[in-house]
């Protein structure tokens, strides 16, 4: 897979967004920068950069992606891997609900995706170095660009959604003790019942993750 990488980028996301749009790069590749400064995170919000941390968007086929994945799911799925990927090299990190990293109760990272055409675009962000106040940062040492190759390695094969799922519905009762979004809503996560296609029913509410 082409790994395209960068000193300086405004956001890896919509560089490559903008990039396979055009077909100045063909799908599956990847894009890593040293420094982003306009990072899109979660409901739009900006993802802060520091020198250091992890930036990268990875550009799939839809062909390449399990035939079980539920759309509204591939969040969680692409998060649950990255997660997988640290804790591999020995990280605690755990996810919750639908695409945030975190390490104990400090969030480190997170995924967004969106789907171009027929292409998936995924894009992390993990504080590997530094972080706002308020946030952590990565409890092993290895570089992005190492971060980078592992996670495209374990997407070579990636496993099913119903193996991910069988997996992250154990370590989902952590996230019961906070809370998420629908829109400008801030919606408590004790009661939610997590469903087999990745959404969420609170009370009869049923909340699906849009990122």
């Amino acid at each position: 897979m082409t790994i395209y990488s960068f000193e300086r980028l405004p956001s890896t996301q919509k560089w490559l967004v903008e990039k396979v749009a055009s077909g100045e790069v063909k799908p599956p590749c990847a894009v890593i920068t040293e420094l982003q400064t306009e990072g899109v995170g979660s409901r739009g919000s900006r993802w802060i950069g520091r020198r250091g941390n992890f930036f990268a968007s990875v550009a799939l086929p839809a062909t390449m992606l399990p035939s079980d994945l539920p759309l509204g799911a591939t969040s969680i799925y692409f998060a649950f891997l990255m997660k997988k990927t640290v804790q591999k090299a020995g990280s605690s990190a755990w996810l919750k609900w639908p695409n945030d990293l975190y390490l104990e109760d400090r969030k480190i990272g997170g995924c967004i995706t969106a789907k171009k055409g027929g292409n998936m675009i995924v894009g992390i962000g993990v504080n590997m170095v530094d972080a706002p106040r308020g946030f952590g940062v990565l409890d092993i040492k290895t570089t992005p660009m190492e971060l980078l190759e592992t996670f495209l390695e374990n997407l070579k094969n990636p496993p099913s959604w119903k193996q991910i799922f069988s997996n992250y519905r154990l370590e989902f009762e952590k996230s019961k003790n906070y809370c998420t979004h629908a829109g400008d809503e801030t919606l408590q996560l004790r009661d939610a019942v997590l469903q087999n296609d990745g959404s969420l029913m609170i009370g009869k509410r049923r909340v699906v993750s849009s990122r």
